[in-house]
């Protein structure tokens, strides 16, 4: 029968590629016996060509032998391969009835002494639908059956780990600043302006050493009935700075310090009977810091800070009798400038 031939064909091609000459041959799972029904039909013969490259690829070895019909088929499962030591057989057979599309699936498990049976209908019109519909029940139950055989599926491939490196250590570095700003006292003193320059040395994101020096600017005058003076202020602090998200445009940073104020007088007397006096006065300094880092560039950044500083003792400046400034307690010094990383 033409269905038989051509499983046949399939069955011989298959040991003829699969045992060149120059190869070794493969470890063969088991013998699988394929009993090919006397009705020949394009769905059946297409899933058992299907059938049987999926065995030959697990790999099982395939042969093919014809079902007697005057015998039962279930016996004829059961013993098909036998003088061979046969793993498995199975067969595929249609319903006799005319117009019935319904097909039995029997499957003989040699090892285990098990028989499977399954009933499905096959579907009508499209013959490569029906057929590959077919074998993927048949394989399956084939695939139940010797599923101590059967090879495990491949599993996928794990995902790629994805490893954080541990970020490196920022190397120290040394930031200079220049800048300008203006004190203001609580009390009854004149505003100051004082230039500024500064030194940090420390680590980004974390707290840094920094030395900063103000004052020795223009001055300012006050005056009295009696005369005037110049008053000029000096400040040297010297404290701990951190700022926060190095890595962004924006850096909030904070900071404490401790340092002395230096006031100096220069005294003119109205009269000219009365000498010129030059006075100074050094006071204790603390000073709490708040401000923000404007990155302008990888090394370069726009600083604004404002300073709340603590002075004591107080000094109160006078020409001859009259008080004319008052170096309070509390100050605010508001300043900004650049700075620059290196």
């Amino acid at each position: 029968m033409m269905g038989m031939a051509l499983l046949t064909a399939i069955t011989f091609a298959q040991s003829v590629t699969a045992v060149p000459r120059s190869e070794t041959s493969p470890a063969w799972r088991g013998l699988v016996v394929v009993l090919v029904p006397p009705v020949e039909d394009d769905v059946t013969r297409n899933a058992l060509a299907r059938i049987s490259g999926e065995l030959a690829a697990a790999p099982f070895k395939t042969v093919t032998t014809p079902i007697e019909a005057d015998r039962d088929v279930m016996a004829q499962v059961e013993t098909a391969g036998s003088d061979q030591s046969a793993t498995a057989a199975f067969a595929i057979v249609r319903d006799a009835e005319p117009g019935s599309r319904r097909v039995t699936i029997w499957v003989s498990n040699r090892i285990t002494g098990t028989t499977t049976m399954q009933r499905m209908q096959v579907e009508g019109g499209d013959v490569d639908r029906a057929a590959a519909r077919l074998a993927v029940e048949t394989v399956e139950l084939v695939r139940a059956s010797l599923a101590d055989l059967w090879p495990a599926p491949t599993p996928p491939p794990a995902p790629p780990e994805i490893v954080e490196k541990p970020a490196a250590p920022h190397a120290p570095w040394l930031a200079l600043g220049v800048g300008i700003g203006q004190v203001r006292d609580f009390g009854d003193a004149p505003a100051f302006w004082a230039p500024q320059i500064v030194a940090t040395y420390g680590n980004p994101g974390r707290v840094g050493v920094r030395l900063s020096a103000s004052g020795f600017g223009p001055g300012t005058d006050v005056t009295a009935t009696a005369g005037s003076a110049r008053l000029e202020r000096a400040m040297l602090t010297l404290g701990v700075v951190h700022a926060f998200r190095s890595e962004q445009t924006l850096q909030p940073l904070v900071g404490l310090a401790g340092g002395v104020h230096y006031l100096s007088a220069h005294g003119i007397a109205a009269s000219s009977s009365l000498e010129a006096h030059d006075r100074g006065a050094i006071s204790a300094l603390a000073t709490a810091s708040a401000g923000v880092a404007v990155a302008l560039g990888r090394r370069v950044a726009l600083v604004v800070e404002a300073d709340l500083m603590m002075l004591s003792p107080t000094v109160a400046v006078r020409v001859y009798d009259a008080q004319v400034a008052r170096i309070d307690r509390f100050a605010l010094f508001t300043h900004g400038g650049l700075l620059a990383t290196f």
